[in-house]
């Protein structure tokens, strides 16, 4: 499994159930800025698995959409106020890996393989994948999408 997150405190719950359960392999964590920014949301999944003491790769996505609206702005401004900047956990001592969650995705999906992913948060990593090769969509074989809003946050 692949999560896609903007790690505040719901995609933090995300990440542990994922890294913990017995029956799923978590390869990697890409992270998107949303319920906070790009860099709060990296630091935030590198807070959580090092809280837990699993090793898995981070990937720094997305700082914003790709197509910006105010709308958006406003709402991932009240998602702040809800999720926070930073987790209260100590900083994370393990660090995010110089390559770009698309990049990666990108990687992560040869043809034939079995991994899920699964975004929790803004799309923008997975649109910026695809557009730099159209032909991933074909070669991702379950994609688990968490739902959200066009008028309000979640």
């Amino acid at each position: 499994m692949i999560l896609d997150v903007d790690t505040g405190t719901d995609d933090a719950i995300a990440i542990m159930l994922a890294a913990l359960h017995p029956d799923i392999e978590l390869v990697g964590v890409t992270t998107v800025a949303g319920n906070a920014s790009l860099a709060h949301t990296t630091e935030n999944s590198l807070r959580v698995l090092d809280h837990i003491g699993h090793e898995v790769p981070v990937f720094a996505g997305a700082a914003g959409a790709l197509v910006p609206s105010t709308a958006v702005s406003d709402q991932s401004e009240r998602s702040r106020r809800i999720h926070g900047d930073l987790l209260d956990l100590p900083a994370a001592r393990s660090t995010a890996q110089p390559r770009r969650a698309a990049e990666f995705l990108i990687d992560s999906f040869p043809e034939g393989g079995d991994v899920v992913l699964v975004p929790t948060g803004p799309l923008t990593n997975i649109a910026t994948a695809l557009t730099l090769d159209p032909g991933l969509a074909a070669r991702i074989p379950r994609l688990v999408l968490m739902g959200g809003s066009h008028v309000r946050a979640n």
